[in-house]
Order: structure tokens, then C-alpha cells, then sequence
């Protein structure tokens, strides 16, 4: 692998363009998302500042190398963030979920359990060494936290990690699948629905669908209203403009642009 730079951007192409969306664009996306759930269908509302926190900034450590790209070894094409070196997004990580401990330790928390998730399936000397680490940070907040004058069971937390996951998993359906695509060519990830069961919505699972460029379609819906409309920055560059030298400079001087989606029942 020859890195030249690093940078952790949703990235998407097709004949002659490339689209890049930031990770912490696609974070607040999932913030939208959860600041318009519906009360009824949310467990723990003692704790709904810190869980909207959370999943608003799940991804706000990646601000500082959204400056810089990564390039792998003969790719054209910047390295989206599902190609990051292992070793660097737990940098990555771990500066993301100190920061939040810091400014609220549920938030924190709530961060830890995400992170850590990413590696229960990995075997290696670094996932284990993260994974132990992070339960440690989890055991000290928990004590932290149990000392405050609010509820919070196990079954509550499970709620509000299984809703930071849901609500990461839908902005990247929206951000990273190709706009309208159908069902059969959608993003293998969450082509038969999403895997977070939410106990206030009787653990029904979701599912989505294109219906157009700009309306999806989601069941069961829990937001407030009928519709909830979003707006998806991004940055559209022709390929031939995407050269390892001068790639920073041209993302940076090309304008945002934003498609908007309507989520609908």
C-alpha cells in the first residue's frame, strides 16, 4: 500500500465523475435524523441531548484529515473511507471518543460502544488491544455515570447504541448508495433492510427503497412528521481533474453542492 496523504471521504463514481461526500457531513445527516424521532419511539429521554450529541459527532475526528487524501498503490481514484489503513482510523477513533468524553461522558460512552463494534468479527493483535481498551474506558464512564441522578439500564443503553447504528446506517444509505438506484443494484450493505431492532418499534426490522433521484421510502417511519426532507452536501469532480498533486487544492477551491431526499412512509 503507498498512502500519500490520508482522507476518509464517502467517494462515488461513474463514467466520468467522482462524487465525495465528508464523514462528518454524512455524520450531521444522522443527527437530522435522530433530532426528528419521534418521543414515542425513543427509550431513555433523560438521555436524548447526549444520544443526539453522540450520533451527531460520531464522526467529527475525521475533520482535520478531510484536508488531506489517500491514494492506494497504482489507484486513480482517492481511497474512500472503507479502504482506511486499519491502523490510523483507530488513531482516528480513539482521538474522536476522547474529545467527546471530555464534552459529555454518555456521548463518549455511546461513541466507545460504536468504535469498538467495528472489530467484535477481527482476530488480530490490534482489533483485540482496541477492543480491551475500550471496554475499559466503558467499565470507568458507566461508574461515572451511575453516580448521576438518571435512569440508565442496560436496556436503555442497548437502545441508544442500536440508534446511533441505525441512524449512522441510514445516512450512509442515503450518502453512499447512487441516487434512485433500484433495489437489486443498491449497496450490498443494507439491500435486505438495516440489522438494528429498536424494542420501541416492537423490533421490527427497516427497510428502504429508492422510489426517485430524491424520495425514499422507509418502513416503519418513527420521525415526527410524514416526510422529513435532507440535504446531502457534496462535491462533484470530472476525472480528469483528479491528479495525486493537485487534488487538494481543486477540492478545495470546487464549490459544495447538495441533492435533496425526502424520506417518506
Amino acid at each position: 500500500m503507498n498512502i500519500k496523504g490520508a482522507r476518509t471521504m464517502i467517494i462515488k463514481e461513474d463514467q466520468d465523475t467522482v462524487i465525495f461526500i465528508e464523514q462528518h457531513e454524512h455524520a450531521l445527516i444522522s443527527g437530522q435524523l435522530v433530532n426528528k424521532w419521534q418521543d414515542a419511539f425513543f427509550n431513555g429521554s433523560q438521555w436524548r441531548t447526549s444520544v443526539e450529541y453522540a450520533i451527531t459527532n460520531h464522526d467529527r475526528s475525521w475533520i482535520p484529515l478531510d484536508r488531506k487524501f489517500l491514494f492506494l498503490e497504482k489507484e486513480t481514484i482517492p481511497a474512500s473511507f472503507t479502504d482506511y489503513p486499519l491502523k490510523m482510523k483507530m488513531d482516528a477513533y480513539e482521538i474522536g471518543i476522547e474529545q467527546l468524553v471530555k464534552e459529555d461522558a454518555y456521548a463518549g460512552f455511546l461513541l466507545s460502544c460504536h468504535y469498538a463494534s467495528f472489530f467484535n468479527e477481527k482476530n488480530d493483535i490490534k482489533s483485540s488491544s482496541f477492543i480491551k481498551q475500550q471496554e475499559e474506558r466503558q467499565e470507568s464512564l458507566l461508574k461515572q455515570m451511575f453516580s448521576q441522578d438518571k435512569a440508565l439500564t442496560s436496556e436503555t443503553r442497548q437502545f441508544h447504541f442500536d440508534l446511533l447504528q441505525l441512524c449512522d446506517n441510514l445516512s450512509l444509505y442515503l450518502c453512499m448508495n447512487h441516487w434512485g438506484v433500484d433495489k437489486e443494484n443498491e449497496l450490498s450493505w443494507f439491500k435486505d433492510g438495516f440489522p438494528q431492532q429498536l424494542n420501541t418499534l416492537n423490533n421490527k426490522k427497516f427497510y428502504s427503497s429508492w422510489e426517485s433521484e430524491t424520495v425514499v421510502k422507509l418502513d416503519p417511519f418513527p420521525f415526527e412528521s410524514n416526510q422529513l426532507h435532507i440535504s446531502i452536501p457534496y462535491k462533484r469532480l470530472a476525472k480528469k481533474e483528479i491528479g495525486k498533486v493537485s487534488l487538494k487544492e481543486t477540492y478545495r477551491n470546487t464549490p459544495y453542492d447538495y441533492h435533496p431526499v425526502m424520506l417518506k412512509k
